[in-house]
C-alpha cells in the first residue's frame, strides 16, 4: 500500500504542471448560434463607440470586461469585432508568365501536329490551358473576397457574450 500512496503522489506531481484551470470564452453570436469564439490569449481587433479601435491580445475575461494588453474595455462599449483580413496573392512575375507562355505555345504546337484539334482550335486552346487558372485564380479571388464577411457589427443581427470562469477571490467577512 505504500506504492501505491508514492506512485499517486509521483503521478500528481508530474501532472500539475500541465493543468490548467479553464479560460474563460468571448462569444459572437448571431441568435443562439456561435459564429466566433476568442479565449484568453487570442487575438481580436475591436471598433468601440466612440469611433476608436482597440487592437491586441485578450489577457483576461472577466465580468463584461474584456481586457486587450491589460487595458480593461467594457463589452456594451464595443461597436464590431473587425475580422483579420487575408492579403491577396500578387500576380506571378514576368518570369512565371514566360513560362506559361512557353508551355502554351508547346501545348498549342502538340495540338496542332497530333492532329487533335486545327491550327486555330489549337492556338485558342494553348494560351486557354496555361493562363486560364491563373485569370480564374485572380479574378475569382478578388470576387470571392468582395462577399466574404469582414466585421460583426453588434445590435440587430450579432451580439458579444462573455463566460467567465475565474473563481472570485474571497472575501473576508467582518465579525
Amino acid at each position: 500500500m505504500n506504492g501505491l500512496h508514492f506512485f499517486i503522489v509521483l503521478l500528481l506531481l508530474l501532472f500539475s504542471p500541465f493543468s490548467f484551470s479553464q479560460t474563460g470564452y468571448l462569444f459572437v453570436k448571431k441568435g443562439i448560434k456561435k459564429k466566433r469564439i476568442y479565449t484568453e490569449g487570442d487575438h481580436i481587433n475591436v471598433r468601440l463607440q466612440d469611433g476608436s479601435y482597440r487592437k491586441g491580445t485578450i489577457t483576461l475575461l472577466r465580468n463584461d470586461t474584456i481586457f486587450i494588453d491589460g487595458q480593461p474595455v467594457y463589452r456594451p462599449s464595443i461597436k464590431e469585432v473587425l475580422l483579420k483580413r487575408k492579403s491577396p496573392k500578387p500576380f506571378p512575375d514576368t518570369k512565371t508568365l514566360l513560362a506559361i507562355g512557353g508551355g502554351a505555345a508547346l501545348t498549342s504546337a502538340g495540338l496542332a501536329i497530333s492532329g487533335q484539334a486545327k491550327v486555330g482550335e489549337a492556338l485558342l486552346a494553348g494560351p486557354v490551358i496555361g493562363y486560364g487558372p491563373l485569370v480564374v485564380k485572380h479574378f475569382g479571388g478578388r470576387l470571392f473576397r468582395s462577399f466574404i464577411r469582414k466585421k460583426f457589427r453588434f445590435g440587430k443581427k450579432f451580439r458579444l457574450q462573455v463566460l467567465d470562469f475565474h473563481i472570485p477571490p474571497p472575501s473576508l467577512k467582518s465579525f
